[in-house]
């Protein structure tokens, strides 16, 4: 198997984020907190972080910053 091959990493397994889940991260990706989230969202903060817990277990990582890190390297979301 080469470098470039696309076939799964068992160190990165494939995760399945709801829409929610991935819009959060995006908007986390772009400096926002809960709050200001919620508010572009329509949604509540701690409903934000409930989502952006369920990610950070998902990806099995700690912190937002480090699932926004794994979401934008495996190509889910775009930080631009």
């Amino acid at each position: 198997m080469d470098a470039l091959s696309t076939e799964s990493d068992p160190a990165k397994p494939e995760v399945s984020l709801s829409p929610r889940e991935q819009e959060c991260l995006h908007w986390t990706s772009l400096g926002k907190s809960s709050a200001d989230i919620g508010t572009i969202l329509s949604l509540s903060p701690r409903t934000v972080d409930s989502y952006l817990e369920k990610a950070c277990a998902k990806f099995r990582v700690r912190t937002r910053i480090e699932a926004v890190a794994v979401a934008v390297r495996q190509g889910i979301i775009d930080p631009g």
